[in-house]
């Protein structure tokens, strides 16, 4: 369904579009949750604790990707909401043609060097080759990835938020379906986890394309059209490679820190993997309201109506509040039914680290409504590189104090190095939110 979002109420546009990307990010994380669970279930600790060596090495590849679209997507929302709809095709025409070749770099530099990034992060030994064959298979699987993002970007930029949720409604059941078949009966362990994820990213990328094909003629490119326009590309270049630079430094900043847990243990890396899949369904949401916030913007600011932008960034900070305040709450009453879904009873260590975790970050949540409220604010206005410099200020703080505590406060180290992170990132966001704001 598409969207403008230059007209009429402000919180009912926020709200839906917003709702429907909320429900697709929390299916997108299922992807690596089913796979979590299912090998957890029937493998053990160890294998679920190697998913987790290998995902920051995965999530630096996908969201290399991810930038590339959300530069495309922010592009595309101006030319929409300024009804430039020519300008619109071409950008996506570009944006998929030079994502496509960048992806198949990406596939082919993870493959070959799988072996030596899970070796780079300390991986324990007994898990390495395990999470060593998981990134080989995922890796084949990044050009379904890219083409699910980039045609998800162009469906999001035209404000229709609905047709990727129906896309991944359906994508998800098949792929537990697949990881249950694979792994539990065909007994393929953290291998067949992987197969199934790609197959069902290559499903999901079909689907939006032929979605596209028949329903959006605002974006259906035919064969002349796919080709890369030099002026669209560079500006394209210019706003996906920050988009695409801040993600990276997110991520390598996570694999710092995953390497740090590594150290402490099987026990202790495969909390942190139970842990960091419950804090990413908790903080998708807010992802959610923080995209809904780029393109309302962008919007907004390729159709000239500039005093709507002030309401929506109001609208969304209250949303975002509200949602991780009441999320806190949950998830404190509930650690260890939540804990209980990834690690046996039996697995007493590594649920004790998970309690140590999850206990002291369930009240900081809050900091991250704020803060990714401003980054799609950012984003929207077409200032991307106050969002690098917020995540620039708070990844090595985050880093530094995870390695300087963590041998006296362990797994605890990283809630605060990630609280005092998400502090400063926020003051600095709120210093430049009063020079470039609209009024």
């Amino acid at each position: 369904m598409v969207r403008d979002m230059t007209q009429g109420n402000v919180t009912r546009h926020l709200l839906t579009y917003a709702v429907p990307l909320m429900f697709a990010n929390l299916l997108q994380q299922l992807y690596q949750t089913v796979d979590s669970i299912i090998v957890g279930q029937y493998n053990g600790k160890e294998a679920l604790a190697a998913i987790g060596a290998a995902g920051p090495i995965m999530n630096i590849l996908i969201f290399l990707i991810v930038g590339l679209s959300l530069g495309a997507s922010i592009l595309m929302s101006e030319y929409f909401g300024a009804k430039d709809y020519k300008a619109l095709k071409t950008e996506m025409a570009t944006s998929l043609v030079s994502g496509f070749i960048l992806t198949i770099v990406l596939s082919l530099l993870a493959f070959t060097g799988s072996g030596l990034f899970i070796r780079m992060t300390r991986t324990p030994l007994e898990i390495a080759p395990m999470a060593s064959q998981y990134l080989k298979i995922i890796s084949l699987g990044l050009i379904f990835t890219f083409f699910y993002n980039i045609l998800s970007a162009g469906l999001r930029s035209i404000g229709d938020s609905r047709a990727p949720l129906y896309v991944l409604c359906l994508t998800t059941i098949l792929h537990v379906l697949l990881a249950v078949y694979m792994v539990g009966m065909l007994h393929m362990g953290v291998q067949g986890a992987a197969y199934a994820t790609v197959i069902s990213q290559a499903v999901s990328s079909l689907m939006l394309f032929i979605y596209i094909k028949v329903k959006v003629p605002y974006l259906r490119l035919s064969l002349p059209e796919l080709h890369i326009d030099m002026d669209f590309l560079k500006k394209t270049v210019d706003f996906s490679s920050i988009s695409a630079l801040q993600q990276t430094v997110l991520y390598i900043g996570r694999l710092l820190v995953q390497s740090g847990i590594n150290t402490l243990g099987v026990d202790a890396v495969a909390a942190f993997n139970a842990v960091s899949i419950i804090d990413s369904y908790v903080l998708a949401p807010g992802d959610s309201l923080a995209a809904s916030i780029t393109t309302f913007t962008a919007q907004n600011k390729g159709g000239k109506q500039y005093h709507r932008i002030p309401k929506g960034l109001k609208t969304v900070i209250v949303m975002a509040e509200i949602y991780t305040i009441a999320i806190s709450v949950l998830v404190l009453a509930g650690k260890n039914q939540l804990l209980g879904i990834f690690l046996k009873p039996e697995e007493t260590e590594a649920l004790r680290f998970g309690i140590l975790y999850i206990i002291p970050m369930a009240c900081f949540y809050f900091l991250s409504g704020i803060t990714n409220s401003f980054q799609g604010y950012f984003r929207g206005i077409g200032n991307l590189r106050v969002t690098l410099i917020a995540t620039i200020i708070q990844i090595p703080i985050r880093v530094i104090l995870t390695y300087s505590l963590l041998g006296r406060f362990g797994i605890q180290a990283v809630v605060i190095g990630t609280t005092i992170g998400w502090c400063c990132m926020t003051v600095y966001e709120l210093v430049s939110y009063r020079k470039w704001r609209f009024s």
